[in-house]
């Protein structure tokens, strides 16, 4: 469900901010092929080797777990048409300054999508993410559900 609210097709690019075990990166890997590549990026070391692992055993191609940091991503400007965060954005200490970086290296026509889990003991309101999207300069911000999308 979530990837079709991303509106996903081939050959785009999407960065995932903290994919955790890959479970949506695997699905949104899939969508966006051919020619897609997702870029499941986390700070913490650990955490990426332990997805490159288990993205191997997929022997999905078009997945590149990578460090990076969502205050000064490794993207060019204008370079990405996707960026996904699961459960991620309150768990980022500068939710707004992470925002402005992701709408930085987003393409005029790109979504930004957090998506929240009511058990999750971080849970923002959507009134929140609303807030810190407009903090940070976007344009929109769409409830879709579950999921808010930015562009």
């Amino acid at each position: 469900m979530l990837a079709e609210r991303m509106r996903l097709k081939p050959g785009m690019i999407v960065v995932e901010v903290g994919p955790g075990k890959g479970s949506y990166t695997k699905t949104v890997a899939e969508k966006i092929l051919p020619g897609g590549i997702v870029y499941a990026i986390n700070i913490q070391k650990s955490l990426i080797e332990r997805l490159k692992k288990r993205v191997g055993k997929w022997r999905i191609t078009n997945i590149i777990p990578k460090i990076d940091d969502a205050y000064n991503l490794s993207f060019a400007d204008e370079s990405v048409d996707r960026i996904l965060a699961v459960c991620t954005l309150a768990e980022i200490p500068e939710p707004v300054k992470a925002l402005r970086e992701f709408h930085k290296v987003l393409k005029p026509e790109g979504l930004v999508c957090l998506s929240e889990f009511f058990t999750d003991p971080d849970y923002p309101k959507r009134s929140t993410e609303k807030r810190w999207a407009s903090e940070a300069g976007s344009n929109s911000a769409k409830n879709l559900g579950t999921s808010t999308c930015t562009s």
